[in-house]
């Protein structure tokens, strides 16, 4: 993914905003500068906002986003467009993503969403059906996904001085794991080795000729299953904690601190209540979906269904009689009025010595003999022009099944309805505050901080009972000179290698993301160079956990290093997800320095930025890079240069080449 430009209208500082970041191969850097409360923040968000969407509360909200330096109107609306190339299938693409939120007549924020995708265009917006919103909203959220996925981003997105929470354990297990466990694809060998172990324990199950072993082993089977069921529970019930902790920690934090939470919870509530009428309308749109299509499945479903089964016959039947109509058949009126011609004629020309009325009365007798004999031909001549009409209308019609969709509209939806309970919850917590101290607050999150700890355990506990159960199981597994069961025979030689594939390829990516980490961390982690003996990721996914072991053989524990040390730890993690994920993103980093001191800047400018991405965008102050020292390290990297320059009193931002004074 490379960003190649991003453009704002009247969003916060940014009264208009149009900005070139390409870069060349050999210059990967964009450096753009600017003084505190200049707009690098305000910048950085923009591009993440442009990506993933503004999430706008309410009027009142939408009014604060709004540039002070226009005045406001009920039309006026923000823009956000971001231009970017990726790849697909080893092919570049052009991708443009423009969002437009506005104020509708009832003054509620309303969005507009357009995506070109190499010429395709999918748009979607606040005032569409839901149907048509969900299904174009979904094919543009899994575009940006294929370039950077949401949750990933705040690894390559990110503001150095907040660098030290991404290195926290929650977000190790909810991020990074699903980097390498799912983006990396080790999943689809997990599966299939499971599958095979379960096929397994069947077939050893019925090969088992002793009725009571076989009583045994089956209760075996059944009280795993049993563990196997509680972990998963546990599990969900595990990343719910998860994820309040994560969602409640900034509020505990300023609860402990002693300031007053109220405006927060009420903007809380309004979320709150908004997501929950929202996911109702979802689900009262998908009913009305549904009932249409009960309405209508004989139209949408059975009736396409038959004509394409008997498509063949229809055709046949339309072509023998339109051969036989080409034929110029005369109905009697026709017949009555040529008689009539007939007669006169030879009236007039007095041809021969026949009457004339004999002679076109037989005539008209003969046409409609001859007539007849071609009617007898044709085996459909007994149908009407109104049947033969409505056969063609079979035959032409298209028909949408909108079946599929409904599908996956009701999987979307069951996923999201998973957490209406959440949510409410969430709300009542949310409300109870308003009206309690914040010692509730805290009592609340510390709650939830025990009954995470004691899930864990529990998790723990019943992982281990697997481990035991697991062992008695084995005691079944029959030599291969007594299986009858071939399937089976195939099963216990195919079983070893998923496991022996997903272990190759994690232990092998592992190794390297590690082996990396160390040569980085021992470049340019001052307080510890040249002494990083090991990096170790843990050898359970599912508990991931992330160490740093001196040369000495002791632990390096990341909770104990200031702060400096954390940043310069974190992007060397980047550093190392961008080289071996299977993403391929910008990185941008704002407030670059972050608590660095001079040796380290020293450092990260030398070692680390130019080699850190193929597009790398840093947001600096001039006492973060500096003029006189820094710049000079970085200069043969760098492609663009920007100065972002506050006018205080139009109160807007400006865009002007170079860094600062350079």
């Amino acid at each position: 993914m490379l960003i190649t430009k991003i453009a704002a209208k009247n969003y916060k500082t940014y009264k208009e905003l149009d900005l070139d970041l390409s870069v060349n191969p050999d210059q990967p850097i964009v450096l753009i500068g600017g003084q505190n409360g200049g707009g690098k923040t305000t910048l950085f968000q923009a591009i993440y906002a442009a990506l993933y969407g503004l999430e706008i509360k309410d009027a009142a909200h939408f009014k604060r986003l709004i540039t002070a330096s226009v005045p406001f109107t009920d039309d006026i609306k923000i823009e956000l467009e971001i231009d970017f190339k990726g790849k697909v299938l080893s092919q570049d693409f052009l991708y443009k993503i423009k969002r437009v939120y506005a104020l509708n007549t009832q003054k509620n924020p309303v969005e507009s969403v357009s995506l070109n995708f190499n010429g395709d265009i999918f748009t979607y917006g606040s005032a569409m059906p839901f149907s048509q919103r969900n299904k174009m909203e979904a094919e543009v959220n899994k575009i940006i996904k294929a370039n950077l996925p949401k949750e990933l981003s705040k690894y390559f997105l990110f503001d150095a001085m907040e660098s030290g929470d991404l290195l926290k354990e929650d977000y190790l297990s909810r991020v990074i794991k699903e980097n390498i466990e799912n983006v990396m694809g080790f999943n689809k060998y997990l599966h299939l080795g499971e599958a095979a172990h379960k096929l397994k324990e069947r077939y050893i199950a019925d090969t088992i000729e002793i009725q009571s072993e076989r009583i045994a082993y089956q209760k075996l089977l059944d009280t795993k299953s049993d563990v196997e069921a509680k972990i998963k529970l546990l599990k969900e019930e595990q990343q719910i904690k998860l994820g309040y902790s994560i969602d409640k920690k900034d509020f505990y934090k300023k609860a402990k601190e002693g300031k007053n939470l109220q405006q927060e919870y009420k903007d809380q509530i309004n979320i709150l209540e908004n997501r929950i009428a929202e996911l109702k309308d979802k689900e009262l749109e998908y009913l009305h979906w549904v009932n249409k299509y009960a309405e209508e499945v004989e139209l949408q479903a059975f009736v396409p269904k038959l004509v394409d089964t008997i498509r063949e016959e229809l055709e046949l039947i339309l072509s023998k009689t339109e051969v036989m109509g080409s034929n110029d058949n005369f109905t009697a009126l026709q017949l009555n009025y040529i008689n009539d011609r007939i007669n006169r004629f030879f009236i007039e020309k007095k041809y021969c010595d026949v009457a004339p009325e004999q002679l076109a009365s037989e005539i008209t007798d003969y046409i409609r003999t001859d007539l007849k004999k071609e009617e007898s031909a044709n085996d459909f001549g007994f149908f009407s022009n109104e049947e033969l009409n409505s056969i063609r209308l079979l035959l032409n019609q298209t028909s949408i099944n909108n079946f599929k969709f409904i599908y996956h509209t009701k999987e979307i939806l069951q996923k999201e309805l998973k957490q209406l309970p959440i949510l409410k919850a969430d709300l009542a917590e949310a409300k109870s505050h308003t009206s309690n101290d914040e010692s509730a607050v805290i009592d609340a999150y510390e709650n939830n901080e025990s009954i995470l700890n004691d899930l864990k355990a529990s998790i723990s506990s019943l992982e281990g009972e697997v481990v035991r159960i697991n062992t008695e199981i084995n005691r079944y597994d029959i030599s291969e000179e007594e299986i009858p069961n071939p399937k089976l025979e195939i099963l216990k030689k195919i079983e070893p290698v998923f496991d022996q594939i997903s272990n190759a390829l994690l232990k092998a990516k592992k190794n390297r993301i590690e082996e990396t980490m160390k040569e980085d961390l021992n470049a340019t982690l001052v307080a510890y160079s040249n002494q990083v003996g090991k990096v170790e990721l843990s050898e359970k996914l599912n508990d991931l956990t992330f160490k740093i072991y001196h040369k000495s053989g002791n632990e390096i524990y990341l909770e104990e290093l200031n702060a400096a040390s954390k940043q310069i730890i974190v992007q060397v993690l980047l550093k190392a997800l961008h080289q071996f994920g299977d993403y391929n993103p910008p990185v941008m980093i704002d407030t670059v320095m972050g608590y660095l001191d001079e040796e380290s800047r020293a450092s990260l400018l030398e070692n680390y930025f130019p080699m850190l991405s193929h597009q790398t965008i840093l947001l600096s102050t001039d006492s973060e890079i500096r003029t006189d020292k820094d710049l000079l390290k970085i200069e043969e990297f760098i492609s663009k240069k920007y100065t972002l320059e506050r006018d205080k009193e139009n109160q807007y931002t400006n865009v002007r080449v170079g860094y600062f004074n350079a």
